[in-house]
């Protein structure tokens, strides 16, 4: 695996970085998090720029591009603590494209290129769960879902559930008959929901394979989030301890200091690593369960660790809310956990370790 950009990656970086440092302050992030919602201007930005459509096929309107390209914009718009489904609706909208319903996947796709579709996955939560298992009968979805990321602000859920005792996807429009949202609180102030469903109509999306890529894709892509939280908090506590004097010299030339920038550094360079393997190996159609979970273990713990060491250098003024540092210890732990806690990822990883790994 080559982990350089190509130089259009690098041009697609470099251009949503500079759009969102010029054109979304931190300020307009923390009153989107008072007043609840997502921010519909960028989407609409993303729309006009093609970003959207990067990841899809050409024969639905798309870029014809990898999952990787989309993973690059989610890393930039995790070091801006931006506000909007990126990640959910590119991994539904792919899920549907790749291994779902042919004759759905142009409509959803089209309507996710254009602006107008954000689909929300609603998944079995392993631990908890999840409320009563939601089960399709005669094309009607009854049961719930608990924790829905964007769940009251998406377009369409995208629901786990069983018909005649087989899993598959099932789509379900977010403001139809027989949907009931609750919004939660949570640790990052991003928009979560329950849903329940009392016979709403339901489309079949796809089967165990879309599931299993839903799952796998959505996973990778939370890895790529908790190293954008940690390379954010990363680079802000270099420049501080940079800046920031005592007794007569910057604390950045203290070799404490230094000693713990590095082990900060080593982290989220190991967690890139992974996870881009991660994301790069569902595009090359060879990622397992177990590689995937390895990448999202260690990337929670980056995103979590790396973060605290950040507050304990900045001192003070690190756990002042006016500061930004604040947004991505938040939005790093709430990330640590979504889709697979490091301790939920390890125990896939356990599960196969008498499994012989092929060399990759």
């Amino acid at each position: 695996m080559d982990t350089t950009l190509s130089e259009t990656q690098r041009l697609l970086r470099d251009s949503l970085r500079d759009y969102l440092r010029n054109e979304v302050p931190f300020d307009r992030i923390r009153e989107l998090e008072r007043e609840g919602g997502t921010d519909q201007a960028l989407w609409n930005y993303l729309q006009g720029a093609g970003f959207l459509a990067l990841p899809f096929s050409e024969s639905h309107g798309g870029e014809d591009g990898e999952l990787t390209d989309a993973a690059i914009l989610l890393e930039e718009l995790t070091r801006r603590a931006c506000v909007i489904p990126f990640l959910e609706t590119t991994v539904s909208a792919l899920a549907i494209e790749r291994h779902g319903d042919k004759g759905l996947a142009d409509e959803i796709v089209r309507g996710v290129i254009g602006g107008t579709t954000t689909i929300v996955p609603a998944l079995q939560d392993s631990t908890s769960g999840n409320g009563a298992s939601p089960r399709v009968v005669d094309g009607m979805l009854t049961g719930e879902r608990l924790f829905v990321d964007y769940g009251a602000e998406a377009s369409h859920h995208l629901v786990e559930a069983t018909e005649d005792g087989e899993a598959g996807l099932y789509l379900i429009e977010a403001s139809g008959e027989g949907v009931a949202k609750e919004s939660l609180s949570t640790i990052a102030r991003t928009p979560l929901a329950h849903c329940s469903y009392d016979k709403a109509p339901a489309r079949r999306a796809g089967g165990l394979e879309a599931l299993q890529f839903l799952n796998g894709a959505g996973r990778a892509l939370c890895a790529v989030q908790c190293v954008g939280n940690a390379q954010q908090a990363l680079d802000m506590t270099v420049e501080y301890v940079g800046m920031r004097v005592q007794f007569g010299r910057p604390i950045g030339s203290f070799q404490a200091v230094q000693h713990h920038c590095a082990n900060m550094a080593t982290q989220t360079l190991g967690a890139r690593f992974l996870s881009y393997r991660a994301v790069w190996s569902l595009d090359q159609g060879i990622a397992s369960d177990r590689l995937i979970a390895k990448a999202k273990a260690l990337a929670s713990r980056a995103a979590t660790e790396v973060t605290m060491q950040a507050h304990i250098l900045f001192g003070g003024i690190g756990y002042t809310e006016e500061y930004d540092l604040h947004f991505f210890s938040r939005h790093g732990k709430e990330r640590a956990l979504a889709w697979g806690s490091a301790d939920e990822c390890l125990r896939v990883a356990a599960d196969t370790i008498d499994e012989v790994q092929p060399w990759q």
